[in-house]
């Protein structure tokens, strides 16, 4: 016989596998948008910090958030690539 206990047991269960293969799939994206970083794509860092990368090192970037000024961060730093920003506030 099924006791509630077991089924609470089983639910457990379900909710931590869903929460693994979720991690997995995130870390995945994570590690294919590093890989598919290059120079002179609009990238939006964790900081909300928009820029272009000018140079790639093994595991660092250089961004140009404006002219002239140039940060370096973690490649992990990078939130998404997006499309170019100076196009989007044109046609705003």
């Amino acid at each position: 016989m099924i006791t509630p206990d077991i089924i609470l047991v089983l639910a457990l269960g379900v909710l931590i596998l869903f929460m693994f293969t979720n991690n997995r799939k995130r870390r995945k994206q994570a590690e294919a948008l590093i890989q598919s970083l290059k120079v002179g794509d609009q990238v939006l860092l964790h900081s909300g910090i928009f820029g272009k990368i000018t140079d790639i090192a093994e595991d660092r970037l250089t961004i140009e958030t404006a002219p002239k000024a140039k940060l370096t961060v973690i490649k992990q730093a990078v939130r998404s690539v997006e499309a170019d920003v100076e196009q989007k506030s044109e046609e705003a």
